[in-house]
Formats: C-alpha cells, sequence, structure tokens
C-alpha cells in the first residue's frame, strides 16, 4: 500500500499520534512483561541510541493509572455516542515473551464486558499482529482511552503524558498538526 494512501486511510486521531511520534524520534512501547508502562524511545534515524521511561516514571504510570480509574466515563460516552464525538480508541497492552507493546486499538465497540476493536498501529515487537485485525480486551486491562468532542481530546492519558515530555517548539508543532485541542 502506497505511503499517501495508508496515511489517509488512518483515524485522525492515530495520525496525530505518528505526528507526535516523530517529534519525538519514533516512539515504542516496549519493556518487560511485569512492566507494561515502560516506553522507549528512539531517535529518528533509527540509530541504536534509547530512551527509557520504566515503570517507575511517576507521569506514565499515574497516565494509566487514570484512563484505568476512568473507564466507566469512556464506556458510557461510547455507549451514548453524540454528536461532535468521534475517534473513540482504547490503547491494549500485548504481550509477547518478555516485550509489552502498546496498540491503539479503532473501531471500538463494548459488548460482553469487553472491548472489541481494530489494530490501529503496525506492531514494531509483536509478530503476526495486522493492521486492522480484531481484537479484544477487558477495561481493567487497557493502558489508554480516548475520543474527541467538539474538537477536545477526552482521556488520551498517555498521549497526555508525551506530550508534557516534548520541548516547546515540538508542543506547538504538535497542536498546529492536531485536529484537537488538549486541555
Amino acid at each position: 500500500m502506497a505511503p499517501s494512501v495508508l496515511w489517509s486511510a488512518m483515524p485522525k486521531l492515530i495520525r496525530h499520534l505518528l505526528v507526535t511520534a516523530l517529534l519525538l524520534a519514533a516512539i515504542v512501547s516496549t519493556g518487560k512483561a511485569d512492566n507494561p508502562t515502560s516506553e522507549e524511545l528512539q531517535n529518528k534515524s533509527g540509530e541504536s541510541e534509547t530512551f527509557r521511561v520504566e515503570n517507575e516514571h511517576a507521569v506514565m504510570r499515574k497516565a494509566v493509572e487514570q484512563a484505568r480509574k476512568t473507564i466507566g466515563e469512556f464506556i458510557k460516552a461510547l455507549q451514548h455516542r453524540a454528536a461532535g464525538q468521534s475517534d473513540f480508541e482504547v490503547k491494549k497492552p500485548f504481550v509477547e515473551g518478555n516485550d509489552v507493546e502498546h496498540i491503539w486499538l479503532s473501531d471500538v465497540e463494548f459488548t460482553g464486558g469487553r472491548f472489541k476493536g481494530k489494530v490501529d498501529n503496525a506492531s514494531m515487537k509483536i509478530h503476526g499482529l495486522k493492521i486492522g485485525q480484531v481484537v479484544s480486551v477487558n477495561p481493567d486491562e487497557i493502558s489508554d482511552w480516548a475520543y474527541v468532542d467538539h474538537g477536545k481530546l477526552v482521556g488520551g492519558y498517555t498521549i497526555r503524558a508525551h506530550y508534557s515530555q516534548l520541548t516547546p517548539a515540538q508542543k506547538k508543532e504538535f497542536l498546529r498538526e492536531a485536529d484537537f485541542k488538549l486541555e
């Protein structure tokens, strides 16, 4: 698939996350299975230099905790969508061996007490996982949730945590590219 077609086929929220990733030089969520909120930041050139944000990193840990604590708000909004609301997504940690990768799911539904959605990011660590593949996740296992309400990001706690780590110039670029506002 041509890069421009792939880009246009992605939901807006994911495109904005990719812009942030480029600004941060490719955000890649990874870590040990017992450390699900570990994050690794690689530079744009793909060189081996990495920066680890371990589970002890208070901002990311709080983001995941806040997402899990407020998941009921997301479920309510998802089940009673209003005009002006779009891009309902949850972030699921996928585990393969000792690796954990947090991937956004789009086209989310909530049935039988579980979220079901389509894999919305290309996996960098989990083999066999494909964009568009339908998977499910329990509400207490998500690492984030987000949707856009009248142009404002609701939820998106890990997005906000990453945003808080950007330089002022990167924040300005992110806000310029985003179709939503952070408040």
